[in-house]
């Protein structure tokens, strides 16, 4: 699988990124090196990489995860299959968006949008998201002071389906940690909530555990 490599000089890429021009590919990878400064990034079958305070516009891909360096902006990030990773203080403009795949939010990161996937595990480590998180079957992890002003929403399945192993999402508002905005749950869920939490909004649809520590039990 071929990968693109984004090494054009500083000059040539702030004339790129600002005059809103894309790179876009069928099968392969994008990198875009620290500190460059690129347009929108989009493939179908390849992940896409950006390096430590980069700045790109919107990143797309269909089967590929996607990363968010040290420092890096993006105005949006948006996979159908694949996990998105923003390592610390990274910010992206506008929403994180996956169907299967986790979203992972590290210190200092922020998302001025919302966070939306069906299935994959949402982490929010020391970062804020302004935004609602919202997904059917993914557990979520609001830690270590994390803040989310949006609140949250566990939507209900729909449309038929099997399955031979029935799983029930684990959400876990850490010490430290707040969630501004409603908690709805539109089906089962455990609800751990630290003693030491800073505030949660109104919970619908759950009933929160109270715990004390680092992690709750289980």
């Amino acid at each position: 699988m071929k990968r693109v490599l984004v090494l054009a000089a500083a000059a040539l890429a702030t004339t790129a990124f600002a005059a809103g021009e894309s790179i876009k590919h069928v099968n392969g990878a994008i990198d875009v090196a620290a500190g460059q400064q690129a347009g929108d990034l989009t493939t179908v079958n390849g992940s896409i990489e950006v390096g430590a305070g980069a700045k790109v516009g919107s990143i797309k891909t269909v089967n590929g995860g996607q990363t968010l360096g040290e420092g890096a902006t993006a105005s949006s990030m948006t996979t159908v299959n694949g996990a998105i990773t923003l390592a610390k203080t990274a910010h992206v403009a506008g929403d994180l968006r996956s169907v299967n795949g986790g979203l992972t939010l590290h210190t200092g990161a922020e998302v001025t949008g919302a966070l939306t996937n069906v299935n994959g595990t949402i982490t929010i480590d020391a970062a804020h998201v302004v935004g609602v998180i919202t997904t059917v079957g993914g557990n979520i992890s609001v830690l270590n002071g994390a803040r989310v002003d949006g609140g949250i929403l566990m939507k209900a399945q729909s449309g038929f389906s099997i399955s031979f192993m029935y799983t029930v999402p684990r959400i876990v508002i850490g010490a430290g940690s707040s969630v501004a905005g409603p908690l709805t749950f539109e089906r089962e869920v455990k609800l751990y909530v630290s003693d030491q939490a800073k505030s949660v909004g109104k919970i619908t649809g759950a009933t929160p555990i109270k715990f004390t520590g680092a992690t709750p039990p289980g």
